[in-house]
């Protein structure tokens, strides 16, 4: 499930990617950074909730950050190819500049957190395996 979301945000960064427009790029890029961090969130989890599950379920919340974040930016995204596809249209010039400016806003501030999400989520963890279990 998780890599199939993964996967339909991927086709969303090379849509943004066709359009040969600067926002649309940049906006790709950071969603882009997102999902891959998001994969390697989800390998770790996969690889280690049995081995480890209480290292694992220490970054729960920070991945529910981060999947929510990157969700969230990939409806933005959609969101953007709409606002690029109107405006060349000619249709409300002005709100889609301002729809495309939200999501440029939301990729250089919000999608940036996910590179430190991940970094809690993979590396954080680690004090908690050590604790002893009647400590947890």
């Amino acid at each position: 499930m998780a890599r199939g979301i993964a996967a339909l945000i991927a086709q969303t960064e090379s849509a943004l990617r066709a359009c040969n427009d600067e926002n649309a790029s940049v906006f790709a890029d950071r969603l882009s950074d997102a999902r891959l961090a998001f994969l390697d969130v989800v390998k770790f989890v996969c690889a280690n909730t049995k081995s480890v599950p209480n290292v694992v379920f220490s970054g729960s919340v920070p991945y529910l950050f981060l999947g929510g974040i990157l969700v969230a930016g990939w409806q933005l995204g959609r969101s953007m190819l709409t606002a690029l596809k109107c405006m060349a249209e000619g249709t409300d010039p002005d709100f889609m500049q301002s729809k495309i400016r939200i999501a440029r806003f939301f990729a250089e501030h919000i999608l940036t957190r996910t590179a430190g999400l991940r970094e809690s989520i993979l590396f954080g963890g680690t004090v908690v395996g050590e604790m002893p279990a009647e400590l947890l």
